[in-house]
């Protein structure tokens, strides 16, 4: 068989993440090419992985006879444009969470797009480009591949198949994915980041409730448990006055964007989902999911989980090892992750993805799911700002 030829769109942390998970799926794929805004990380990029051929952009490699699929590793306003040239060039798409946001790209002159362009009008212009995005996808005929790992989690999995076992009603869903805050530039400000703590991280649970959900109908009945209202509040805990003149161990500093959000999903069953997306929570990053239902309770907790627990009396110890992400001091008890890639789900992802190609078979996390998880984001900033229940169409 031969390999499936992957370009790489971006060249930072995700993208290092993504050819860890190709390289462990080395039967299926063979990365060829890659780009990134800055021609001398891409330049590295490719002599820290062997990759062969540098780009000088994302629409070269998209035109490239030399690729079968693009991974795009780049920043979330860039993922329509670069999904629609690859479907111009007729590539198949591996697309990083979340699908894509609004930027006020529209309006260059608003100077605080957070909090001076209603969300109303960015929930309209998001679904738009949603829609407008499918068509395309549908039109060129190829794979899109949703790069949201939580749903390959082995936690997850394994939940889905207690699920299966129980042939239970799933009454309630509760997820979490919250920690102190990202060092990233880029996620201060909405016109780059596209929202706060909610689109940066709970895209990820978001996600994962709506695929539970999905597989539940699927099993039971046959048809999935579509959401169809949302409800939500968003925060700035860290502009609280309280805070001033004392120490503070989270990122601050956000401009127009929020750092704490909860949203209610109603599903047509009748049963509720709530997700919390944080970036006020120390220690380390919580990956969570509950599940309560008529016969059962599972916890998935996906990261930390106490398989390994271990204690420094100082905080250099450990030296350079790495503990878990976002772990704040490496002193006192802590939970090493002892294969984060593997139990965050990432080469199985691109295990299932390659599989989608050469069997010609839906991935487990698809357009639907994207779309699906977008429409929840920005209908939960709407419910925010308006104090309403938000209706999906």
């Amino acid at each position: 068989m031969s390999k499936i030829r992957v370009g790489i769109v971006g060249a930072g942390f995700i993208a290092k993440i993504h050819m860890d998970a190709f390289k462990e799926n080395y039967p299926y794929f063979e990365v060829v090419g890659v780009c990134a805004s800055k021609k001398e990380n891409a330049e590295r990029f490719a002599r820290n992985y062997d990759i062969p051929v540098i780009f000088n952009n994302f629409e070269q490699l998209c035109e490239s006879d030399q690729i079968d699929v693009v991974d795009i590793c780049a920043p979330t306003n860039l993922h329509d444009l670069i999904t629609l040239k690859a479907c111009e060039c007729k590539k198949h798409v591996i697309c990083e969470k979340p699908l894509l946001g609004y930027h006020g790209e529209d309006k260059p002159d608003v100077e605080r797009v957070g909090t001076e362009i209603s969300k109303t009008e960015m929930y309209r212009k998001v679904m738009e480009k949603v829609r407008f995005l499918e068509q395309k996808i549908v039109s060129a005929g190829i794979k899109f591949m949703y790069a949201e790992n939580w749903v390959y989690a082995p936690a997850v999995q394994k939940m889905k198949k207690l699920l299966r076992t129980s042939s239970g009603v799933v009454f309630e869903l509760r997820a979490e994915c919250s920690h102190s805050g990202s060092q990233a530039s880029y996620s201060r400000e909405w016109r780059t980041s596209g929202g706060g703590s909610l689109m940066r991280l709970g895209s990820h649970p978001v996600a994962a409730v709506l695929h539970l959900k999905a597989f539940e109908g699927i099993v039971r009945d046959g048809v999935s448990i579509k959401p169809v209202a949302v409800t939500a509040q968003t925060g700035f805990l860290t502009k609280m006055s309280a805070l001033e003149g004392k120490d503070c161990y989270v990122v601050r500093g956000w401009e127009d964007v929020e750092d704490w959000s909860i949203v209610i999903i109603d599903f047509e069953d009748g049963s509720k989902a709530t997700v919390f997306s944080t970036d006020v929570s120390l220690g380390g990053i919580k990956n969570r999911i509950e599940l309560y239902g008529s016969n059962a309770m599972i916890t998935a907790n996906i990261t930390p989980n106490n398989s390994m627990i271990a204690f420094a009396p100082g905080e250099n110890v450990w030296k350079e090892e790495y503990i878990a992400e976002k772990l704040e001091t490496k002193s006192g008890y802590s939970f090493p992750s002892f294969d984060e890639f593997w139990t965050r789900g990432f080469p199985q992802e691109m295990r299932d993805f390659a599989l989608s190609i050469i069997e010609d078979k839906k991935p487990a996390s698809d357009y639907e799911l994207a779309k699906q998880t977008v429409q929840i984001i920005y209908a939960a900033y709407l419910s925010a700002e308006s104090g309403k229940k938000v209706e999906l169409g």
